[in-house]
């Protein structure tokens, strides 16, 4: 019988979520794409950014923040919009609620 243990093979990684959410003002959009440092969503990562305002979102567009998440593979949606929904099974993360690092090396390509 083989050993359990080997059977295994997520017991020393990290799951990685189906979706992502971002959602806040301007700074902490600003401090999430600053945290991609130009890097794109791992392959089968869904990412939605939703500012929490309009006010938020122009400035997150002044400061580059929506153009970086962007061009990372993010969804841009409106302010107020509803965080959107996964199937029964999926994993998700969102940020604010977890920790910026956690996420960011959860969705990164090549990580």
């Amino acid at each position: 019988m083989p050993d359990a243990a080997k059977q295994d093979t997520q017991r020393d990684r990290k799951p990685v979520p189906d979706q992502v959410t971002l959602r806040g003002g301007a700074a902490l959009l600003k401090q999430a794409a600053e945290a991609l440092a130009g890097k794109p969503l791992r392959a089968g990562v869904r990412g939605y950014v939703i500012p929490a305002d309009s006010e938020a979102y122009t400035e997150a567009i002044d400061n580059g923040a929506i153009l970086t998440l962007h061009k990372a593979g993010f969804v841009i949606c409106s302010p107020g919009t509803k965080d959107p929904a996964m199937a029964q099974g999926e994993f998700g993360l969102a940020f604010p609620g977890a920790e910026l690092n956690d996420v960011i090396q959860a969705i990164l390509a090549g990580t």
